[in-house]
């Protein structure tokens, strides 16, 4: 299938290869002046060589035809293959070409498609005087395809199981008579069976692109037959996909070959049907077909205009627009409408009609024509034409102006951003400031996650010290997404770290090291909650934003993102889950959407858009599973259902090892909270105990046990707040920390039996750590009486998934 060219990444290296260009022709030079000197040869090869190898991940494959040849001719130049008069023709044909380069990748920018025009004359002429066979004509033809032409109209293929049938017989008979017919042998008669096997290869293929090929295939055979078309390794690369694509249909039927590129060899089939001068019945009808005419060839030839020309005549024709726009503001022009200056002798008419000559030679083909209605318009109102008609007269004044300014500011706009940006306008201006906006907030929601996740996996990885090499690599891959992101400081541990990837670590010391960094961390980077509140606000302001530039569909997606990321938080469920690789798709096709419709408006991202949509359609059905969070705490004069957790079967593998790991933290918590009481104020013992809490929700989510799990949460979320400044440690949040850590031995005793657990008393403890969190170190429930409402199940916490990176292109 024809490859569309790439016109955004074309974009974002263009100026890259147009340097390297212009370094190898300042090489080459240097080398002009001193033959014997091959330094500057080697730098010319190794831009060259980056040339090609740019264009050949692009997919211009003409353009690459033409670096190609300049990497030969160099290598002979440095072989000293080539001497006399062809070296100093080599020599110019290479500074051609390097000139013609940045003037074809322009020109591909504007039609968006590799059409090789311009390039045959600057490939040839360096094969030439290497002494290489030239290469076709053909290689290098473009017309515009229309559509459906060649395609019969409603008309349906073959079964497969003919096609595969009928294909199998012709094949050895297409492959007898197309060699020998390239061998020159009874070439007449070879060319009509070809003709005849394309013939049947056309109506198997009815209505399918496949189907024209074969149609014009039937046009090669019949001027080869008679001597119109002379074979060259172009025709023969044709008869050669026919075999394959003969031999493709033998094995599947009707389907197209992905790795045929149809209209790349529909056009070279058409240079030849296009440069046949006598029309024969077939070549006839598909010249009509296609629209094909004597100067289809010609046209096909036209050279390029360098992009300096280019910006000259941009520049120019803007000088004289700048002249007419003094000329108009030094004057009342209605007044001159109505007593009529004379048109002949304004000079303001000779520099729109400069300006709208440059405007043509430059290939702005619309802004000419809108300067020549400009003029138009101009020579009536200096006519006196529109006499004393008030309205008129300040309909034409009105539209004069309005013509110019937007020619001037999209020259203005292209002579800025390159000369073949897409056409300037007022909306394209909105959106582009509004998106340029938009991505540095995008860029502070992405930094912040990552952040985010790269702590919650080191503290994940620092819960028990590793003992296993698994658990090793973990850690240290854990603290790689940390060290990468700079390579200055904490030289110990980046040490400690080379020494475990070598296989001869001490993990005593590494596990120490970690453990330090981790409580430096803590110290000095925002905490969870201000990091997702923060990227929380700006997803607001980006939905806002887009909205307000019209791009409702991309405001509703980054929404969808804010309230899944709302939710989760709430639920202290923001992790490197299914649910948040959802977040992050969405969110980077979203990005990835605006950065290409901004650099190229003409590109088709619809299916960005639309993927991205559909992640934002998932994220709702993840928020639907989450639990409620301090959300279900109600008011006690509200009557509500709350929307509480409930735990699932605990799987008899999983119980005992989780009330083993929960006993060992409780004993832990009881040695802590003594402490912490002490010295309040004692922050790294603190955040110790959050980390137990934090450990009880992901085991209790992991296993089933999800009431105990939201408990943890509870407690986890309170302590946040003191860790962050929010709340301070009064006695009564301390009093509400010891009775959950006294209550958890017991909780977690009653998971020996199904059934066991105190619903109520596990409920009271998570709501009234809920309530203390949001009401300002103040436990309004503690004196509450118990609250036994009907429950609405959630679906259960899924436990936290392994470390990947999210939120990337």
């Amino acid at each position: 299938m024809a490859k569309k060219t790439d016109i955004v990444s074309l974009k974002w290296v263009i100026g890259l290869v147009n340097k390297q260009a212009e370094t190898a022709e300042a090489a080459l030079v240097e080398f002009s002046k001193d033959s014997y000197q091959k330094k500057p040869l080697l730098q010319c090869m190794w831009s060259v060589h980056q040339i090609t190898s740019t264009l050949r991940v692009l997919g211009i494959r003409k353009g690459e035809m033409l670096s190609i040849e300049m990497e030969r001719s160099l290598n002979y130049l440095y072989k000293d293959k080539v001497v006399g008069e062809r070296r100093k023709l080599t020599m110019g044909g290479l500074m051609q070409a390097l000139k013609i380069l940045p003037a074809y990748l322009a020109h591909v920018q504007t039609v968006r498609e590799d059409t090789g025009q311009g390039l045959e004359q600057y490939v040839n002429d360096l094969r030439r005087w290497l002494g290489e066979r030239p290469r076709p004509q053909a290689f290098f033809f473009h017309m515009e395809l229309p559509p459906e032409a060649g395609i019969s109209q409603g008309g349906q293929a073959a079964p497969d199981e003919e096609i595969q049938s009928r294909a199998n017989v012709m094949l050895a008979l297409y492959l007898e008579m197309a060699k020998s017919a390239l061998r020159k042998r009874n070439t007449a008669e070879s060319m009509k069976t070809v003709a005849r096997i394309a013939r049947k290869m056309q109506t198997l293929f009815a209505g399918t692109p496949q189907e024209r090929f074969w149609f014009t295939l039937i046009g090669i055979c019949e001027g080869m037959a008679g001597g119109l078309i002379v074979p060259d390794e172009c025709i023969a690369q044709i008869f050669k996909t026919g075999a394959f694509m003969i031999k493709y249909a033998r094995e599947h039927g009707r389907a197209e070959d992905p790795d045929v590129d149809y209209d790349d060899y529909q056009q070279q089939m058409l240079y030849y049907i296009a440069a046949v001068r006598s029309k024969p019945v077939h070549i006839a009808a598909i010249r009509q077909a296609f629209g094909i005419d004597d100067g289809t060839v010609e046209a096909s030839r036209r050279g390029l205009v360098h992009i300096d020309a280019l910006v000259t005549a941009l520049s120019s024709a803007l000088e004289r627009i700048n002249g007419v726009i003094d000329y108009v503001t030094g004057l009342d022009i209605s007044d001159v409408g109505v007593i009529g200056e004379g048109a002949e002798e304004n000079p303001t008419l000779g520099d729109i009609e400069a300006a709208q000559m440059r405007l043509s030679a430059a290939g702005q083909d619309a802004h000419a024509e809108s300067l020549h209605a400009v003029h138009v318009k101009l020579r009536n109102l200096f006519g006196g034409k529109y006499g004393r008609d008030g309205q008129q007269l300040e309909q034409v004044v009105t539209a004069i102006v309005r013509a110019i300014i937007d020619v001037k500011m999209d020259l203005e706009y292209k002579l800025e951003h390159g000369v073949c940006s897409s056409f300037y306008s007022k909306e394209f201006e909105l959106k582009e400031s509004v998106v340029s906006a938009t991505f540095t907030q995008m860029s502070l929601v992405e930094n912040a996650m990552h952040a985010l996740l790269r702590r919650k996996d080191l503290n994940a990885t620092l819960k028990k010290k590793p003992e296993t090499e698994e658990q090793a690599l973990r850690l240290t891959m854990a603290l790689h997404r940390f060290l990468n992101k700079t390579d200055q400081g904490h030289e110990a541990l980046r040490q400690a770290v080379r020494e475990m990837d070598a296989g001869q670590g001490d993990i005593e010391q590494l596990y120490a090291l970690a453990e330090e960094f981790l409580s430096e961390l803590q110290k000095q980077d925002r905490g969870e909650r201000e990091a997702i509140n923060g990227s929380i606000q700006l997803l607001s302001e980006i939905s806002g934003a887009l909205t307000f530039a019209s791009m409702e569909r991309e405001g509703a997606v980054i929404d969808s993102c804010r309230e899944w990321l709302e939710a989760a938080s709430k639920a202290g469920a923001v992790r490197e889950d299914e649910a948040f690789r959802c977040f992050a798709d969405a969110f980077a096709q979203i990005e990835l959407h605006l950065q290409r419709s901004i650099i190229d408006p003409l590109d088709d991202t619809s299916h960005m858009l639309a993927l991205a949509e559909q992640r934002a359609e998932d994220l709702r059905g993840f928020i639907g599973q989450l639990s409620s969070g301090a959300d279900v705490v109600v008011a006690a004069a509200e009557p509500a259902v709350q929307n509480y957790v409930q735990d699932t079967e605990i799987l008899p593998e999983f119980r005992e090892a989780f009330i083993e790991e929960s006993e060992e933290i409780c004993a832990e918590l009881q040695e802590l909270l003594p402490v912490w009481q002490q010295s309040p104020d004692d922050n790294d013992c603190l955040r110790d105990i959050r980390r137990h809490f934090h450990t009880f929700k992901g085991n209790g989510r992991a296993v089933g046990a999800n009431v105990l799990g939201e408990l943890g949460w509870a407690a986890q979320d309170m302590l946040d707040r003191v860790l962050e400044g929010e709340l301070t440690a009064s006695d009564r949040l301390q009093e509400l920390t010891a009775e959950v850590v006294a209550a958890l031995p017991g909780l977690v005793e009653s998971y020996r039996q199904d059934n066991g657990l105190d619903l109520s008393a596990t409920r009271e403890l998570t709501n009234r750590c809920f309530r203390m969190a949001s009401a300002s170190s103040e436990d309004l429930a503690r004196d509450m009486p118990r609250d036994e409402n009907s429950v609405v199940p959630l679906r259960p916490q899924q436990e936290e998934s392994p470390i990947i990176e999210p939120l990337g292109h």
